[in-house]
């Protein structure tokens, strides 16, 4: 059974996704905020780390300068501002126990009270006990490092120096000063700030963030699918092994049923299709039919299930008489859920039918035509030959001639009806052979050319055709054209445009040609009537004319339709198979 796929959830229910998805969002969200924190930690380490080198250079530096070259705060000041220089480096700056700013990388904030010092929630007092935190200097982000300064210790200097050095100390040793400086460290506590600057670490760490991020994301996305592709997985093989037992089964059934089957859902989409339907209808449209829609309207307000006869006209089938039942699909809440289509195809037996009324009719008509050949016709010919006698008789006389030539002229045209009456009931002969299309077309046009020119008549031939040929009986066709044509005139005697346009039938082998005028068009009442044997709506008609027409196309296996809007025109479609095979009749005649 042809199934037609359709949009849906999946195999799995949505609450199932949901709690997936509850699941793994704080585990991921967890692991995300915990992955951030470590990183954060690592650059605050990294930081820590950087001022704490920068720091015990600097002390390494000062006590070689101090005990070597007997360096003072000036000189110290010298070297902080020149390494202050380095771009990652804020402040460097160094304060007594009260916070007064003994040295600057900034010489302006030398004698000052350090603004930080307030916000100090301890104070190193131990050598090696080192410091941090953050702040907002100018409004930017600084990391500050800060221990107790301690370059120098007691005893050091003595310890440690060399007889060079310790001859040089003690060459400086009367400058009090220096004195006073050496002094000043050694007895009293100082403490050194390293502020770094986390311009380019807050850089850093938004980058390492964003990735961390999305990484957290997407890990979140591939385990949420995976998870759920795995209870998909899981619930599929569960539903094909269920539905596995039933299909067999039920395919089995419908495939080898007799009548066409079509399921719809409550949009009327073509949710499924048996062979039967496909044989029937041949493409199986992605949408129900308008008249399957109005056969289904019908079922709302019965208790069952809903039969009657439907002409459908599907694109490569031509015309479809259907004898079709519609039930509903309810589910389990009694809702409409979708319809079921069952049908047969009458068309055949409908064409049958008509055939055999047609023939009856035509057997009637025929019968009636031979009876009044024989009993009209006959005296018709005395009553003609008796008013030229009269007329001949009274040419002196000018009423009586004229009265005479009227008599002649009413028997010549009632036996002109009479001849188109059996004309019309004689069985027609047609001659199928390779007719090129449009030389058709100019020929018939040509025979009426001088009605058109007369009534200001513009004609146009717009082929939209890839066929050249057309089997056909030309004859015939020249038949139809002609009448068409002529209605067309009747139709603009005023003037008017006369369309006439060919083009291949969709998904057919065939053309379609439409005769079209801009005229004064029939009233919609007269639209049904118009192929009725001596239905006319001019005084000169004889009603005969378009049911030739009509009984030539079918004849030619085709179709004829009609389309008329009152005071704006009239079109006729002409639809003709390709009923021989131009190229089979070419092979057979080259042998």
């Amino acid at each position: 059974m042809k199934r037609i796929k359709k949009k849906k959830w999946g195999l799995i229910s949505p609450m199932i996704i949901i709690g997936v998805l509850a699941v793994l969002m704080p585990v991921f969200t967890f692991m995300t905020l915990d992955r951030m924190t470590r990183q954060k930690a690592h650059i605050k380490d990294k930081m820590m780390g950087r001022g704490i080198y920068l720091i015990r250079t600097f002390e390494a530096g000062t006590r070689a300068g101090m005990l070597a070259m007997g360096w003072g705060m000036k000189r110290i000041q010298t070297m902080l501002v020149e390494t202050a220089v380095q771009p990652e480096i804020a402040y460097i700056l160094i304060t007594d126990a009260q916070g007064n700013i003994l040295a600057h990388s900034d010489p302006e904030q030398v004698g000052k009270i350090y603004d930080g010092w307030a916000d100090l929630q301890e104070t190193p007092m131990k050598p090696f006990q080192v410091f941090n935190r953050y702040r907002q200097v100018d409004g930017k982000p600084v990391f500050e490092v800060y221990k107790r300064f301690v370059p120098l210790k007691y005893g050091f200097r003595e310890r440690h120096l060399d007889g060079r050095h310790a001859k040089k100390l003690h060459h400086h040793k009367p400058n009090a000063l220096i004195h006073q400086d050496y002094e000043s460290f050694r007895l009293k506590n100082h403490f050194i700030f390293a502020g770094l600057s986390m311009d380019k670490v807050a850089r850093t760490e938004k980058r390492m963030t964003r990735q961390t991020i999305v990484q957290g994301i997407v890990f979140f996305i591939l385990g949420g699918s995976g998870i759920i592709a795995l209870f998909m997985f899981q619930a599929y093989r569960s539903a094909r092994a269920s539905l596995n037992r039933v299909q067999a089964f039920s395919d089995t059934v419908v495939q080898n049923m007799p009548s066409g089957l079509l399921t719809l859902d409550d949009q009327y989409m073509v949710t499924s299709a048996n062979r039967a339907a496909e044989k029937i209808l041949g493409a199986i449209p992605d949408m129900a039919y308008p008249e399957m829609f109005h056969l289904a309207s019908r079922i709302s307000g019965a208790s069952g299930p809903i039969s009657g006869e439907v002409v459908l006209n599907p694109r490569n089938k031509g015309r479809l008489r259907l004898d079709m039942t519609v039930s509903s699909i309810f589910d389990d809440s009694g809702k409409v859920q979708g319809y079921i289509f069952l049908f047969r195809d009458m068309t055949q037996l409908q064409e049958l039918k008509k055939e055999v009324e047609t023939n009856r009719r035509l057997a009637a008509i025929g019968k009636l035509a031979g009876g009044v050949a024989h009993e009209i016709r006959n005296p018709l010919s005395s009553i003609k030959g008796f008013a030229t006698y009269f007329a001949k008789r009274y040419q002196d006389e000018p009423g009586d001639a004229q009265t005479a030539k009227i008599m002649v002229q009413e028997v010549e045209r009632i036996n002109r009806s009479i001849i188109q009456l059996l004309e019309f009931a004689k069985p027609l002969d047609v001659e199928i052979r390779p007719v090129e299309i449009e030389p058709l077309i100019r020929h018939s046009l040509m025979l009426v050319s001088q009605d058109l020119e007369k009534h200001n008549i513009s004609c146009h031939i717009r082929m939209k055709t890839s066929r050249e040929m057309l089997a056909t009986d030309p004859d015939r066709m020249n038949q139809v054209l002609l009448n068409l044509f002529l209605n067309a005139v009747n139709a603009m005697e005023e003037g008017g445009e006369l369309i006439v346009r060919v083009r291949d039938t969709t998904g057919e082998k065939g053309i379609e040609m439409e005769v079209k005028d801009t005229g004064c068009g029939i009233e919609p009442e007269h639209l049904d009537k118009i192929f009725d044997p001596y239905f006319t709506t001019r005084p000169q008609g004889t009603g005969l004319g378009l049911s030739i027409v009509h009984r030539i196309i079918e004849t030619l296996r085709g179709e004829i339709r009609v389309n008329s809007t009152k005071g704006k025109g009239t079109a006729f479609m002409i639809r003709l198979p390709q009923q021989v095979k131009i190229h089979d009749e070419k092979e057979e005649n080259n042998r």
